[in-house]
């Protein structure tokens, strides 16, 4: 039964894609003769790759040692190739198989400018085939996930664009916070059919945990906390802020539910917000894929002061989720690639 069932969430994934991303088969991989000289290697044709990976950073170095959200790429599809982009954070690098990753680097401006670079750049060329996927780590609520959780993005709100002042200065009513102006909404919701079949396509990764992972939990009083690992779909929440605590948590699940309307809060990060206004502004933005993996719970627990919780806490919940965002992301760049080189040798 399970068999058949993930048969037909493939199935299901590779027609929505088809409709998705373009309405049209996948187009063959273009980049075919890379040749290396002192100088870093010579395209000869525009790379096209077939999907494109967008983590935001790096620990340390990009292989043996600790890793961060580019490394398991690196690692597990045999990226052996680069190419370097005029404005990009980090090389692109790339295989044979239609797969190209690159770190954009932490925050809005960064990962805005490194998207922006990859799509103008007359060394790659993108098509309306062409999947472009955020796969990183994030905080969350602790009753809405918990570490090592998986979300798929179902709709990415600025945190920034607001009004804001002191509750010294004025009244707060609620969270000392409104619209730039009554008409404007900083948010972008995502491509519902996309998001679903990755949402199921999902479920098929097994995820890990953490023994710290698993101790830490317990300090917290919500049931959702206190579960293993899961994959769910929600809202991010972007901001070049990395803001902690219960009353921004607050404050993010009113933006998400009450003010713009666009669901329910699940996770909070610095990229995907920059990264889907430059797909949008170059018309990307249907083809785009937000998964955030929590690595932290967005606010302390009941025994614990907010300093604490950002710079003493050992939560454990980094190494899984290192590892579960990129055996989901795989999970969906898997479908992809494969379905491309069916088409290629078609």
């Amino acid at each position: 039964m399970g068999s058949k069932r993930n048969k037909l969430i493939r199935r299901n994934f590779l027609k929505a894609t088809g409709a998705a991303i373009g309405g049209g088969a996948l187009a063959s991989f273009e980049a075919k003769t890379v040749a290396a000289n002192e100088g870093g290697p010579s395209i000869k044709k525009p790379l096209s790759p077939k999907v494109v990976v967008l983590p935001a950073f790096e620990v340390g170095d990009i292989k043996g040692d600790t890793a961060g959200e580019f490394q398991l790429w690196y690692k597990n599809y045999d990226l052996d190739k680069k190419l370097d982009v005029s404005g990009t954070n980090a090389p692109l690098y790339y295989n044979d198989d239609g797969l190209a990753v690159t770190p954009t680097g932490i925050g809005k401006s960064a990962a805005t400018t490194t998207v922006t670079s990859i799509l103008s750049s007359p060394k790659l060329k993108f098509d309306d085939n062409t999947l472009f996927l955020t796969a990183g780590i994030a905080g969350a609520p602790p009753d809405v996930g918990t570490l090592g959780s998986v979300f798929i993005s179902d709709a990415v709100v600025d945190w920034d664009l607001m009004h804001r002042w002191s509750r010294n200065d004025g009244p707060a009513d609620p969270y000392a916070a409104m619209k730039l102006d009554p008409s404007s909404e900083k948010y972008y919701e995502l491509n519902d059919g996309l998001t679903t079949l990755a949402y199921y396509l999902g479920q098929q990764a097994d995820l890990i945990d953490s023994d710290r992972a698993k101790q830490y939990r317990e300090f917290y009083e919500e049931k959702t906390a206190n579960q293993e690992p899961f994959v769910d779909m929600g809202t991010t929440v972007c901001g070049d802020e990395y803001w902690h605590g219960s009353t921004f948590s607050e404050q993010a699940r009113w933006m998400c539910d009450e003010l713009y309307d666009v669901g329910r809060y699940a996770t909070s990060e610095q990229e995907d917000y920059g990264t889907a206004t430059a797909l949008a502004r170059h018309g990307y933005l249907d083809q785009y894929l937000s998964i955030r993996s929590v690595s932290n719970f967005d606010q302390p627990h009941p025994n614990q002061t907010i300093e604490e919780s950002l710079n003493e806490a050992d939560s454990g919940g980094f190494g899984p989720s290192i590892q579960n965002v990129f055996r989901v992301t795989s999970e969906i760049v898997d479908v992809i690639l494969q379905r491309a080189s069916n088409n290629h040798s078609n």
